[in-house]
């Protein structure tokens, strides 16, 4: 499959992953406002977290990273601590190797642009719209496509919130943004569990997680991760789980 371009094509494309990426327009906009509030309260300009939201391109690291420079902390550092908060990412993008057909930066960006809530959109879709009835190559651009508007979201809350942060002093004190992530969480979690088949699934991951939580609160994501995959793979091997293609 090569990545030559086609008009028409790529608007339907475009257009069809809009629509799918929509659920997570205000999430991340208001999010990456936050993200930038605190940017702009540290001190630091509006270029600076439009790098860091085209680079970095992760919530939790970057919350993190406003603190960790404002510390001094060495650069390497800052690197190593962003892979180990972000590990679940290389998950998502094992996980979806399969899916991404093309060549070239258009694959690579896919793989780098995995996030939470990109992988739950990307999966639902699979499921409800009957993918493997679709045309490959436009399938593959229609994946390309939200995960393109889910970061530019991102990147339009990560920027505005530092602008608007710097030249109106009172938005660094609005609280409560963040319940936002759960109330969209909630809402592709439902959606997913309105799909039969998924449902032992989301059963093993809500088990694993709660139990990880109560054995380390500070590392029960890395830990929950290693025990759904386990619980997941001995399910396969002996039978009783499928994978879906």
């Amino acid at each position: 499959m090569d990545g030559t371009p086609n008009m028409n094509t790529d608007v339907l494309a475009f257009k069809e992953g809009f629509k799918y990426s929509l659920p997570i327009l205000a999430t991340y906009v208001l999010m990456g406002a936050v993200f930038g509030i605190m940017m702009a309260k540290a001190g630091y300009s509006a270029w600076l977290s439009l790098l860091m939201s085209i680079v970095i391109y992760a919530g939790a690291m970057q919350f993190v990273a406003v603190g960790l420079l404002a510390g001094g902390l060495p650069i390497l550092s800052i690197v190593a601590i962003c892979l180990s908060i972000n590990a679940r990412q290389f998950f998502y993008a094992i996980a979806s190797l399969d899916r991404y057909g093309f060549r070239g930066w258009r694959k690579w960006y896919l793989v780098f642009s995995v996030t939470d809530e990109t992988f739950a959109i990307l999966n639902l879709r699979e499921q409800k719209a009957g993918i493997q009835n679709q045309d490959k190559i436009h399938n593959q651009k229609v994946m390309f496509f939200i995960s393109l508007c889910n970061h530019c979201y991102w990147i339009i809350g990560c920027v505005g919130g530092t602008l608007l942060g710097g030249y109106l002093s009172f938005i660094q004190n609005i609280n409560g943004l963040d319940f936002i992530v759960i109330a969209t969480f909630t809402v592709i979690l439902y959606e997913n569990y309105k799909i039969k088949s998924n449902r032992v699934s989301i059963g093993i991951g809500m088990v694993c997680t709660i139990a990880c939580l109560f054995f380390d609160r500070e590392n029960f994501l890395l830990y929950s991760l290693v025990c759904i995959f386990l619980v997941l793979l001995l399910g396969y091997r002996l039978g009783f789980m499928s994978i879906n293609k």
